[in-house]
């Protein structure tokens, strides 16, 4: 029954303990002011006794914009350890350039590096870069602000896989080029309260039947200027999975956000 209790509490807690491999960034600085900002996420748990569990999850992001130029680097992970072994061990980095035409459109590049021991991911590196346009934009008041963005790119992706569990003649090294396309939502309720929905495309172009989809739909309330709670519900979907893993993941989120 503890385990039970226990095996309920990590899934709940974890930031992307059974997640596919895309990444969203959506929901970290959505404001366009000029200067420099910071956000960082932490979390952690011991348990001593019947289990011997220790959790830790953290992110740390970096934002600075000026003019039409603004850049990102966006980086976090999660480590859990229960009786002296690793149930999950994952981070990323990304670095993002953005170059705005105007409020409406602009350019984007990215590159990132990620490992995810549950996802069998030795090393996922990638590069792209695309078009993102706002489609619409409605204000009814000073608090009140409902978007919808639109983009469109193409980038590169090295997978490198842990093959200690897959069959022999599982292909654990790829190299392809994808296209990606994401639809953002962004509702600002109030000053207090944002939502943002994100949903990711991603299509290996020599092979229709290879895509990977994201949803999540972030709930943000602003606590004060500085901290926010950010309760997130992701679900994942990957067609050509690692045969020992499932295609589909469904996740729940909660956290505090720390501003600076």
């Amino acid at each position: 029954m503890k385990k039970n209790i226990l095996t309920l509490l990590l899934f709940l807690c974890c930031l992307n303990y059974l997640s596919q491999s895309i990444v969203n960034t959506e929901k970290l600085f959505t404001d366009n002011e000029d200067g420099f900002a910071v956000s960082s996420e932490l979390m952690g748990s011991s348990i001593k006794g019947n289990a011997d569990v220790l959790l830790l999850e953290y992110g740390l992001n970096f934002s600075y914009k000026k003019g039409k130029n603004s850049l990102k680097l966006l980086s976090g992970g999660e480590y859990i350890n229960e009786d002296n072994e690793t149930v999950s061990n994952s981070v990323f980095s990304q670095l993002r350039y953005n170059y705005n035409f105007s409020d409406k459109s602009r350019l984007f590049a990215f590159t990132q590096i990620q490992s995810n021991a549950i996802l069998l991911l030795e090393r996922r590196l990638l590069g792209g870069a695309g078009f993102r346009q706002n489609i619409f934009e409605k204000t009814n008041d000073s608090s009140k602000v409902f978007k919808i963005d639109i983009s469109a790119g193409i980038m590169q992706e090295e997978e490198l896989l842990n093959r200690t569990d897959l069959p022999i003649e599982e292909k654990y090294y790829t190299n392809y080029t994808r296209s990606i396309f994401s639809v953002v939502g962004l509702f600002e309720v109030t000053d207090a309260f944002t939502i943002v929905n994100t949903t990711y495309f991603q299509q290996y172009l020599k092979d229709f039947s290879d895509f990977r989809l994201l949803n999540e739909t972030n709930l943000m309330f602003a606590i004060n200027e500085w901290l926010s709670m950010s309760l997130d519900l992701e679900y994942r979907f990957d067609s050509e999975p690692p045969s020992i893993l499932k295609d589909t993941d469904f996740n729940t989120n909660f956290g505090l956000i720390l501003n600076f």
